[in-house]
């Protein structure tokens, strides 16, 4: 089975990912750092040098490659669902994470990563911008609001135990 984690930036995508995958003895993928490892180049520095136009062709490329594995949990980029096409890649469970928007601020705010587009634009813009593909994409949707009881919803809800 393949499972795959989107949300937006900050909502736990990867901490849950993580936890999940070693719970379930699945391999964890997270595709902003196959698409750095493979672009050798952080993220921000992609969207810096080449824009989000070329980020967004790395992403689906890496995607599609990812997703030839079985038995994995991959935590998605927040823009994944920008590309329509991605949805075809995504065969298997596609979990929507989601939490408040001063939930997943705060989350930022404690993180040293860059976010390249919340540099340019708030939160709220970039879920008012997103919430209709999140829809779209989804098999389920949880709130994740504790990291345990998020995975075990999920093993929960995907009989995986």
């Amino acid at each position: 089975m393949r499972i795959y984690l989107i949300g937006l930036p900050g909502v736990g995508k990867s901490s849950v990912g993580k936890a999940l995958a070693e719970k379930i003895g699945y391999t964890f993928i997270d595709l902003d750092t196959y698409i750095e490892q493979q672009a050798m180049l952080f993220v921000d520095e992609i969207f810096h040098l080449y824009g989000e136009e070329y980020f967004r062709a790395l992403e689906t490329n890496c995607l599609k490659e990812v997703s030839s594995n079985e038995n994995i949990v991959v935590s998605c980029g927040g823009g994944i669902i920008k590309a329509r096409k991605n949805k075809e890649y995504m065969d298997g469970a596609c979990i929507y994470l989601k939490a408040n928007l001063d939930t997943i601020q705060a989350r930022i705010d404690a993180q040293t990563i860059e976010r390249p587009l919340l540099v340019s634009k708030k939160l709220e813009d970039l879920y008012l911008e997103r919430k209709n593909a999140y829809e779209e994409f989804k098999t389920m949707e949880i709130e994740n609001l504790d990291l345990n009881e998020t995975v075990n919803t999920i093993i929960k809800e995907l009989e995986l135990k």
